[in-house]
């Protein structure tokens, strides 16, 4: 009997700061997930494109494309569109967090400075509860 092992799951990282991206691809990688770093929305968009990730994790500040707008592209079509999302931002006060978790179907909004392990735990359960559906 042979048993086939189950794939990783895929996190894309749409990060402009790399020192918080590489941290990130540590947090996301300990967790058990296969990450790959986008180092803006539009390059985030073009990678969320060409494959397909279970979870996205993006900053809500980027050049080219804010955190927003690209995952509002994801969400409009592709292989990646029901991805667990989350979106990381240090305005704290200037985002209305309700009106984009609806919007963009968010499981989590995480505000800056925020910590590694809930991140990865968050994704974990929004795997978690997108598979008990």
């Amino acid at each position: 009997m042979t048993s086939e092992a189950t794939p990783q799951p895929r996190v894309l990282i749409a990060e402009d700061d790399p020192a918080l991206a590489d941290v990130l691809r540590l947090a996301f990688t300990r967790a058990g997930f296969a990450a790959q770093v986008a180092g803006n929305g539009l390059e985030a968009l073009r990678i969320a494109g060409d494959s397909c990730f279970d979870v996205i994790c993006s900053d809500y500040q980027m050049p080219m494309l804010d955190g927003e707008q690209f995952l509002t592209a994801v969400r409009s079509g592709g292989c990646s569109q029901d991805a667990v999302c989350l979106l990381c931002s240090a305005k704290t006060y200037e985002l209305d967090c309700q009106r984009l978790r609806d919007a963009l179907n968010l499981h989590a909004v995480f505000y800056k400075p925020f910590s590694l392990a809930e991140i990865a735990a968050s994704a974990v359960e929004g795997l978690a509860t997108r598979a008990a559906v």
